[in-house]
């Protein structure tokens, strides 16, 4: 009797625990799929780049939404139910955009941190360049550099670097310094125009100091021996008006 007693009892806990495990997995959410994490991915992505569609300066933006929780049930997309907003007054290089889901029986709000880069136009060397090197338009190549690498002190225009000469060695993809070239070195001979109303006057001289175009610098006339103030027009050519 008490054997027969116990098995009923050891057929109830049975049946309970197999009845609790069922209920339990027909109860429990099912997981996101990798087509609803990587849309609500890309909508935090494109909801970033829409901040900068009204920047008209030259600028690539690259943005990289982080990875969300693929145990999580979203519920679907919710097209027609998302709203995206920052989480912040502004867009930093590490950012969050808050997502909210308004569809009736799924509603939710998660928070996609994205990475954000603003790439501005830099120019580059091409190639190792050495000291003393006269720079060639093969020399140089026109990049994209996140803002906050990008140097201030950098020459952007191309047409002021060509002809110059580097004063110290210049690495693959490294920026050129505003002082890291000079258009007129010291002891370069040059062209010495001197204008006065239509008239130009050419003859030689030698520079008796380094500079860039528009500066001032002393140059001697190679037939006067004259030591005269010229400002430096391009490579090679410095120009005084009289």
């Amino acid at each position: 009797m008490r054997l027969s007693l116990r098995h009923k009892l050891g057929a109830m806990v049975m049946s309970l625990t197999l009845s609790l495990t069922l209920s339990l997995t027909l109860c429990a959410p099912a997981l996101a799929t990798v087509e609803e994490v990587e849309f609500l991915r890309r909508v935090a992505e494109q909801y970033v780049l829409a901040q900068f569609q009204n920047r008209t300066d030259d600028i690539k933006v690259e943005v990289e939404a982080g990875r969300l929780d693929e145990r999580r049930n979203y519920g679907g997309r919710c097209e027609g139910y998302l709203t995206a907003q920052l989480r912040g007054n502004e867009i930093r290089s590490s950012s969050q955009v808050m997502i909210s889901c308004s569809q009736p029986g799924n509603q939710y709000t998660l928070y996609i941190p994205v990475r954000v880069s603003v790439l501005t136009p830099a120019l580059v060397a091409a190639r190792n360049l050495t000291k003393g090197n006269v720079i060639s338009p093969d020399d140089l190549k026109q990049v994209y550099l996140n803002e906050n690498t990008n140097l201030t002190t950098a020459v952007s225009d191309p047409n002021v670097l060509v002809g110059s000469r580097l004063k110290r060695d210049v690495r693959q993809g490294e920026q050129i310094r505003s002082n890291g070239f000079c258009v007129v070195c010291k002891n370069d001979k040059v062209n010495i125009v001197a204008r006065s109303g239509g008239l130009s006057l050419k003859t030689s001289g030698i520079a008796l100091q380094e500079g860039n175009v528009n500066e001032s610098i002393r140059v001697r006339n190679i037939k006067s021996d004259k030591v005269i103030s010229a400002v430096v027009t391009a490579p090679g050519e410095v120009q005084v008006i009289f």
